[in-house]
């Protein structure tokens, strides 16, 4: 066991280990820095060709290049061995999202540093990346959806204001709300339309059940938009 410790934590004939601190100096300040061009990217993107998870690959990729150049650095024969090992690994499949590529590259940095016998770097790199990515995952890093369920109601002639009305049922399921334009009316009243952001969108249906008892509502019709395949 002492002599496996020793291997672990002495074996290092490629090159100098850099120091444990530098690393991950390094490797907090590409951090911060991809931060940055992520949040950057996501004030300033106006297209509708929108995606969560590029944003978020924005983020990791400055971690993982620098792990890259932390093993590559004064190491020729670790440099065209990354070069050869992304010439060998092929898909069948075109990989369409960007954060499968920034994981697959994760993969390659970690099994070469384990390689090439660099297990602090390896690590560092492991216990840095994993724990950045458990954070974009925990705050959804990316996301912009502002609400997430419309709203559209028919109402009978009433003389109380539709928002007086309407406002304590809306509070309570929504944590925000607003009108989607202006009120129309009809013969048998008024219609009006709300968008939602839902404290939980798996209780919709309370929601539209609570609306239908209200007095003077005579129809409803409640649509749950889908996040979950955002590209």
């Amino acid at each position: 066991m002492d002599q496996f410790f020793d291997m672990f934590t002495l074996a290092n004939p490629v090159a100098t280990t850099t120091p444990v601190a530098t690393m991950l100096l390094s490797l907090l300040m590409a951090c911060a820095i991809g931060q940055v061009i992520g949040w950057t990217y996501l004030w300033t993107h106006v297209s509708p060709s929108y995606s969560k998870s590029f944003a978020a690959s924005l983020v990791t990729l400055p971690v993982i290049v620098c792990l890259m150049m932390i093993l590559m650095a004064g190491s020729t024969a670790v440099a065209f061995g990354l070069l050869a090992v992304f010439a060998v690994v092929r898909f069948r499949n075109v990989l369409k999202d960007t954060r499968d590529t920034s994981f697959i590259l994760w993969a390659i940095v970690e099994g070469m540093g384990v390689g090439t016998m660099h297990y602090t770097e390896a690590i560092c790199g492991l216990l840095v990346v994993g724990g950045l990515i458990g954070y974009l995952w925990y705050s959804d890093f990316g996301s912009r959806q502002q609400f997430d369920a419309t709203l559209s109601i028919d109402i009978g002639r009433t003389s109380v204001p539709l928002d007086e009305m309407l406002a304590p049922i809306l509070d309570r399921h929504a944590a925000k709300w607003k009108k989607a334009g202006n009120q129309q009316l009809t013969q048998l009243g008024s219609n009006i339309a709300y968008q939602l952001l839902l404290r939980d969108p798996s209780r919709s249906d309370e929601l539209r059940e609570e609306l239908l008892q209200t007095e003077d509502v005579k129809q409803i019709s409640l649509y749950v938009n889908d996040f979950q395949s955002e590209t």
